[in-house]
């Protein structure tokens, strides 16, 4: 089984090799000319590069089931090695963006701090919650929230790779409906975390159990699932 396992994770980490390359390249590029722009003009930036690694992650989440199950399962792999292959890459997604997040945001406060004096400003997520703002910190939240939307991300693609287009808008419809209700948002906020001034506290490990709650479903889903999407069966 383990042997499975290592050729399905070596698959998975081909897959996004490309990805990874062209998403860090562009971001650190972009980091890179804005922070010119802020040294040869006068003028002032913020900016938040945490989202658009969560962003990457929950698009990535998404497009797993569609582009790696149907091959993964071709070349012979059961349907639990994968998912429990999927779950260990998650993980390791989640780590590997992490770290490298918290060393490219190091470096470039350490470029403000000596050339271009505060006018170049990047935020991290961690600084609207309750945590001291150190890079162990950094580092635990970058993790937690990367395997949370790799995880739903993963969940989601699933939904829509079992039951096509119908059965996936029809979640996110439903999930819609939820969230606008004030009782459910009265919840999540309860589940999740409290208001402390301008600041969250987060139930981080109540994060983490969602995330790996969230394996569950895709279990029952693709157990029978055919190697064709549903999308175009």
């Amino acid at each position: 089984m383990l042997n499975e396992m290592k050729a399905v994770l070596y698959y998975l980490a081909v897959d996004i090799r490309y990805s990874f390359m062209v998403f860090w390249s562009i971001l650190i590029l972009s980091l890179t000319a804005m922070f010119i722009i802020v040294l040869s003009f006068e003028t002032r930036m913020i900016v938040t590069t945490s989202m658009a690694i969560y962003i990457f992650c929950g698009i990535t989440g998404f497009l797993t089931t569609k582009e790696t199950f149907p091959y993964c399962i071709k070349l012979g792999a059961t349907r639990t090695q994968y998912l429990l292959s999927v779950l260990v890459y998650c993980a390791a997604v989640a780590a590997v963006f992490s770290i490298v997040h918290v060393i490219v945001q190091g470096i470039f406060n350490s470029l403000v701090q000596a050339g271009a004096s505060g006018r170049f400003l990047t935020y991290h997520t961690l600084q609207a919650t309750t945590l001291a703002n150190t890079w162990y910190n950094q580092l635990l939240v970058d993790l937690i929230i990367c395997f949370l939307l790799l995880s739903l991300g993963f969940l989601l693609g699933s939904v829509f790779y079992r039951f096509g287009l119908i059965g996936g808008f029809g979640t996110l419809a439903v999930l819609a409906i939820l969230v606008i209700l004030p009782n459910t948002r009265t919840f999540i906020l309860d589940a999740f975390g409290s208001m402390e001034g301008w600041k969250l506290g987060v139930n981080f490990l109540m994060l983490v159990g969602v995330a790996l709650l969230a394996y569950l479903p895709n279990w029952g889903m693709l157990r029978k699932a055919s190697t064709v999407p549903g999308a175009t069966r």
